[in-house]
């Protein structure tokens, strides 16, 4: 987990409504109270409400059936379940304020458009009830920024108040706050270094933001940027803030808030292809500043006459746009080029697998994984870079694993998320992390404290952590048979359930396919596994997020 987040343990909440106050014409407070305290619920006792980030949010949720009761998370120890429901209705809100001494919690609602959480601020009255889970994380700001940058609409609001009361960087602060009316504007807590820049527009316009951002004169020092609204309308601060002002990733959080629906349509595989294309050819950093179709041919290496075609289909896109002979970046493009997070959907861990579909056919008669089919290759060392970048959500449900008594003797970890794992139970010495070249490169990237070996010896317990998702039954089965050699009492944890929350659960479960060959896997294929392996499960439970925890004992082999 980065060192700039803060992990709470994740806690299902019920409170209810106290109070609600207009705070504008178009924002209503609504005051609640329960079970922000320390409190025991199912014999579990759960830890109070903190909030200690500007830019904290919440989960609210309703059910569009009205049905409540059957979309509310799991409670584990240490962390929540989301089970899968067609009607459970989530929406994220930053705490306003709460006040520990009184117990209470301020949530802001914007209350222009639709949805079940501006329906239910319309109608709260005092007594109503709210359930809500989170905050998960907080980000910590960086300690060495001399100035501040914020920009954000109605929806930010929260957050923006929150940072000019709180202070997190002590130097002056910038504000560009877009409105579709000038009723929603509200006081701050404005120092007198500070300025803040009111704008009546489209908040989901990214001109807007252009324009502001080209007429503001940077301070002198580090920035530090925050932005949430809009997420293509962002895309001018993300540039603005790695191009005019310099602010390194540490110091830029720029956060999609909401989307702006389009409508929906059976996509052609081609645009997709196309854009893939031109990320491997680097045709979007080729066109960053603007160029011509036979210069962009001769910087990449390609046929004029093949390249047409593809920019033409770029186009249509928006990916690029035309203008005479000269060709630029489209919204698309400049989001391609602005953030890395965009192009893994094309050439990263999720392209590789969607690739890897072009073989499903075949490779589900053969009973063999798609992937493997393609590539020829494991998945685990194709994938590793972004396999331990996504390991970093272990780091929420794991808290309570340290006070588990099957931590004795000497320990190892393995897998995507050894070092996260490693960080929870040895936090004051360093651990042994063993893996195969390609995953301990990017382990070793990520931590400089542990010690880093290809190979095993040795160990009163080792623990693979997110070892097993991406590898298929005979992968996972050749894994778990050698590490009897390196130990007689091993740990598994990894992702069963998929992310429920996600709106494309069923890709995500057709891709696992391609990958592995199975369905994403349940606690008996786990059992079937591990006696395949030689191991008996011991003890398991559920860590929360789809994530399990297995005790895994060596079996002794008869005469």
């Amino acid at each position: 987990m980065p060192r700039n987040l803060i992990v709470h343990p994740l806690v299902l909440r019920r409170v209810q409504v106290v109070r609600t106050t207009d705070v504008t014409p178009r924002m209503k407070r609504v005051t609640v109270t329960g079970e922000l305290g320390s409190f025991t619920r199912d014999g579990i006792t759960r830890p109070a409400f903190s909030t200690p980030a500007f830019d904290d949010h919440v989960k609210l949720i309703f059910a569009s059936d009205g049905d409540l009761e059957s979309v509310l998370p799991i409670q584990h120890a240490d962390s929540i379940e989301w089970t899968p429901s067609d009607t459970r209705q989530g929406r994220d809100y930053t705490p306003r304020r709460f006040d520990p001494e009184t117990g209470e919690l301020d949530l802001d609602f914007v209350l222009h458009g639709q949805g079940p959480a501006v329906t239910w601020a319309h109608r709260a009255q005092i007594g109503d009830e709210l359930w809500f889970a989170g905050p998960k994380s907080s980000t910590v700001v960086p300690d060495d920024a001399d100035w501040s940058l914020l920009v954000g609409d109605e929806t930010a609001l929260p957050a923006i108040g929150r940072f000019f009361e709180e202070r997190p960087v002590p130097g002056p602060i910038r504000a560009l706050i877009v409105t579709a009316d000038s009723a929603a504007r509200q006081d701050l807590a404005v120092g007198p270094d500070d300025d803040v820049k009111w704008l009546t527009g489209d908040s989901a316009d990214p001109n807007v933001y252009q324009a502001a951002l080209t007429a503001l004169p940077p301070l002198p020092g580090r920035p530090y940027v925050w932005a949430g609204g809009e997420s293509r309308a962002l895309l001018p601060v993300r540039r603005h803030a790695s191009t005019q002002l310099n602010a390194p990733k540490s110091h830029t959080n720029i956060t999609g808030y909401w989307h702006r629906r389009t409508r929906v349509e059976t996509p052609s595989p081609v645009p997709w292809l196309a854009i893939r294309a031109a990320l491997e050819l680097g045709i979007v950093d080729a066109i960053a500043s603007g160029t011509t179709l036979p210069a962009l041919a001769a910087s990449i290496g390609v046929v004029e006459g093949a390249l047409e075609p593809l920019v033409a289909v770029l186009q249509d896109a928006d990916v690029v746009r035309r203008s005479d002979n000269t060709i630029a970046l489209g919204t698309l493009g400049s989001d391609l080029a602005s953030d890395e997070h965009a192009r893994e959907r094309f050439t990263g861990t999720e392209g590789a697998e969607i690739m890897a579909l072009t073989q499903l056919a075949p490779a589900l008669r053969a009973g063999t994984p798609a992937w493997s089919r393609l590539y020829g290759t494991s998945a685990v060392d194709e994938s590793a870079e972004e396999l331990v970048e996504g390991a970093e959500r272990l780091a929420f449900v794991i808290t309570g694993l340290p006070a588990l008594p099957v931590w004795s003797g000497e320990i190892a970890f393995s897998g995507p998320g050894a070092v996260v794992l490693a960080d929870t139970i040895c936090p004051d010495a360093p651990a042994t992390i063993a893996e195969t070249p390609a995953m301990l490169a990017q382990l070793e990237a990520t931590s400089t404290r542990h010690d880093f070996r290809n190979g095993w010896s040795k160990h009163e317990v080792v623990a693979a952590a997110l070892a097993l998702s991406h590898r298929s039954d005979a992968e996972s089965i050749e894994y778990l048979t050698r590490l009897r050699e390196a130990t007689s009492k091993l740990v598994v944890i990894d992702a069963l359930e998929l992310d429920a929350l996600s709106p494309s659960v069923s890709e995500q479960a057709l891709r696992i396919v391609a990958v592995t060959g199975t369905a994403p896997r349940s606690i008996a294929d786990i059992h079937r596994i591990a006696a395949l392996s030689g191991w008996r499960v011991a003890d398991e439970r559920p860590l929360g997020w789809g994530i399990s925890y297995f005790q895994l004992d060596a079996v002794e082999e008869g005469p």
